[in-house]
This record gives C-alpha cells, structure tokens and sequence, in this order.
C-alpha cells in the first residue's frame, strides 16, 4: 500500500525547508547592518578623547561628528582569544588607503580581552596621519577619487586559528588494520577539528604577510581600478568625511597571525557619522527635540503668521 501526501503539504514542507536553507547561509559583509557592538567585539569612537555621542537609527549605529575634531578608533576584543581587525574609513583600508578588501588585506591585531587604539592612515611603522571630521570635498576619499562610500567605518573581525594537539591513538593489533579514522591527520601534526575543503583551497595560496601588532603588515593590495587612478570629479556634497590629518608618532611591530578563517570574518562590525544636520535629515533626535521634516514643515506653515510690520533682514538698506 502506497500513501500520497496532499499537493499542499509538500509545498508547504518545500517552502520550510528553502527558509532554513536561506537561514542557514551567513550574511555577506556588504549586507549586514553596520552595528558598533556585535558577539563579543565592540568599536568605540574616541573624538578629541571623548566617547562620541552615538545614536540607533534603522537598526544600525550613527555617530555625530563636528568639523575640524580629531577622533582616535577603538576596537575591543571581549573574548579570550586574539583577534585581528581589518579596519577601513571611508571605504579605504586604514593601512594602504586602497579601497577596503578585508579577505587580502591584512589589520590590527587585538589582545584576549583587551582593545587596540587606530589613531590615523597608516604612513610607515613609526607614523600615521591623524583621522580628523572634514568636509566631503576636503576628505581623503575625495581627494584620492574614491568619495562613493564616505561617512562609513567598518571594521572585519578575524579570530586567530586554535592549533590542537594531535590527538593519542591506541591500536593493540596491527595498526593499518585498526586506526581509529580521526587520526589520520596532515603529516604536519597539528589541525584545527577536521581539514574542509575550502581550507584546502585557501591553502594552496600565497601565505599573507604577518600580521603587525597593533597595525597590518604590508599585504597583497587589490587591483587598483581606473576609477582611483583618475580621481572624479569634486562635487559639492554636505556632510562630514575623514580627512588625512597631520602625522603623528604612532608605533608598530608585525607578528605572525593565522586566522580561523582566511576570508570569512567572524563579525563585522561598523558606524555612519555625520554632522549634526546630517543626522537630523535621517530623522535621528540628536539633541532630544524632535526635528520636523521639510515636508512637514510645508505642511505646517502658516500664511498669517502674528506680525504687525514688515521686518527688514539684516543686510537690508534704506536708500
């Protein structure tokens, strides 16, 4: 005897199974929210040495800046176990100023439960260029030709890769006949759970250069694209950027660093920040009034408002 399901429930089923497939694939970087704190990572902003004032919008942190102050990033690392963070602003990775690419470029590296200070772009292993809130035209993304994606800080997390040792095996009889399958590792001795193929893959690549404490090595860059090479047109835009401020003593070292996963970070954390107005448009209450829209503004406007005269403006004169 055969049973047939209704027509209904197998699309039913089909559609259960597609939504914990569409569950199960992780978020691209590029889609995710842009949040400061997410797992056990957290990225504070310090402007002229103060937290920055952030606020939540849209499900996303915002940050409010003012021109001409200098502002210092923070990343701290919660868990106990090292970390290294890609960071970029602007979309320019902090350490070449190239466009942010944080599968080939290489970040900061953070202590277990401790945090690490990104004062500035990168100018050698002694100095760096301060990060300070300047207007779009003037930003370092503006003046390089990448301005598309000014007004952004993201940072890529990369949790070190813990070596185990191999573990013991006992064969009474005769070995090849008896080895437990898990003990059949890389000749190499060590391995972190079972080897996957992707892990393959990545490592029939180039090993990336060490990582610097505190700072990036020298990593393979991406291609540099025509649209960097030519810098665009300048084009008046409000709002604040991150300009390439004065150089500064800033010291670093490189050291060995193996991520867990080559590519694939396990958080990405971000902000958005812009002047005071800049917010207000996206409807955020900086201040703690609320700030009309210019629609509802219009919308309001009175044709009789109490006045008895005419009131001359400022640079009005009698003749």
């Amino acid at each position: 005897m055969t049973y047939r399901l209704p027509i209904s429930w197998f699309y039913s089923l089909l559609a259960s199974l597609v939504a914990l497939v569409s569950c199960a694939v992780p978020q691209r970087a590029e889609s995710q929210a842009l949040r400061a704190q997410a797992a056990s990572y957290e990225l504070e902003v310090l402007v002229d040495g103060a937290p920055a004032r952030t606020y939540q919008h849209a499900g996303e942190t915002h940050m409010l800046g003012e021109q001409g102050s200098r502002y210092v990033l923070r990343v701290h690392n919660h868990s106990g176990r090292r970390i290294e963070a890609v960071v970029s602003v602007d979309g320019l990775d902090v350490i070449d100023g190239k466009p942010g690419d944080f599968a080939n470029k290489r970040g900061y590296l953070v202590p277990a439960y401790g945090f690490v200070d990104i004062d500035g772009w990168r100018l050698s292993d002694r100095e760096a260029a301060a990060f300070r809130f300047a207007p779009i035209g003037d930003s370092y993304a503006a003046k390089t030709g990448t301005a598309r994606n000014v007004g952004v800080i993201g940072v890529a997390v990369f949790p070190e890769r813990i070596v185990r040792a191999p573990r013991p095996v006992y064969s009474p009889y005769r070995r090849e006949q008896y080895e437990p399958e898990f003990s059949r590792v890389p000749s190499t001795g060590a391995y972190d759970d079972a080897p996957r193929a992707e892990d393959k893959a990545e490592q029939a690549r180039p090993a990336p250069a060490a990582a610097p404490l505190g700072s990036a090595g020298r990593g393979a860059s991406a291609d540099t694209t025509s649209a960097e090479a030519a810098p665009m047109k300048r084009r008046s835009r409000s709002g604040l950027g991150t300009e390439f401020g004065e150089a500064m003593s800033s010291h670093i070292e490189h050291v060995a660093f193996v991520r867990a996963h080559p590519t694939r970070p396990s958080s990405v954390l971000g902000a958005r920040y812009n002047d005071c107005a800049g917010l207000y448009a996206l409807g955020i209450d900086v201040d703690g009034r609320e700030q009309p829209s210019d629609l509802a503004l219009r919308q309001s406007a009175n044709p009789f408002p109490s006045q008895h005269y005419a009131r001359p403006p400022a640079d009005w004169r009698r003749d």
